[in-house]
């Protein structure tokens, strides 16, 4: 199962980003997780994804998790029909534009009291996702034990090999329940891809590993055996090398 490394893109300003490609790629970086900002670049400026895309695999890297648009403009959960659908559009098009470059997993974040719209705009965009081989992960947020199964319920309700959960390690110890375990247990039969990153319980930190409590041993070795999970994804603020190492060396721990 590959490490997908997450960069911040939109504070890598143009003029780095081929310096910044060398220099993950000399870490021995092999997958990385596209950004959103590239599809909403390549909506100022037709081409931005296909250039941007072909610079990481002229560098040797792949491109296999992508986080989709996020921020009220974006979000599937909102409940004005009208709104939705243009929403999903949004989502669809943004799919399509990601199919050619290898995605294989498309996070999106939903509110949790929202659940017919979640359910609307999952229904309008599986067969987009099922045109480009592309699996929707629903993020886990800041749910308690009642809205993960509500969410499970929803799953299983489309039965869908192009729709699962990504499972947010962060968000799972430090929101609703704060357990980590717990929202696994619930969760983690549907996850197709996971965000890795540390905290202490109290905020979402977005820390590497090592900077927070999570007992990461045995949250690897649960992720690891996942029967639907198509890759990791690294997701700290810091995506230095000294972070990719953290990140590595615990996924490579027997």
């Amino acid at each position: 199962m590959k490490l997908v490394h997450f960069v911040e893109w939109k504070k890598v300003p143009d003029e780095a980003f081929e310096t910044t490609l060398k220099e993950l790629a000399s870490w021995g970086v092999s997958d990385l997780v596209a950004h959103p900002v590239w599809g909403l670049r390549d909506e100022e400026t037709p081409g931005y994804l296909e250039k941007t895309a072909r610079a990481v695999k002229s560098h040797g890297m792949n491109l296999p998790a992508c986080h989709a648009y996020w921020g009220p403009q974006f979000d599937i959960s909102n409940p004005d029909r009208e709104a939705l659908k243009k929403i999903v559009e949004k989502h669809a098009a943004f799919l399509r534009k990601l199919a050619p470059w290898g995605i294989r997993s498309y996070t999106l974040h939903i509110t949790w009291d929202q659940w017919e719209s979640v359910a609307f705009a999952v229904e309008k965009l599986l067969p987009a996702a099922a045109e480009c081989g592309i699996a929707l992960a629903l993020e886990n947020g800041t749910d308690d034990h009642a809205a993960r199964m509500k969410l499970i319920q929803l799953i299983h309700k489309f039965s869908h090999p192009m729709l699962g959960i990504c499972f947010d390690t962060g968000h799972a110890n430090c929101y609703g329940e704060r357990d980590w375990q717990g929202s696994w247990l619930d969760l983690g039969a549907e996850a197709v891809t996971c965000h890795m990153h540390d905290n202490y319980g109290a905020f979402d930190d977005h820390n590497p590993p090592g900077e927070g409590n999570l007992d990461w041993r045995k949250l690897v070795s649960e992720l690891k055996q996942a029967p639907r999970m198509l890759h990791a994804e690294t997701e700290s603020g810091d995506w230095s090398r000294g972070s990719w190492e953290k990140f590595k060396a615990i996924w490579s721990a027997p």
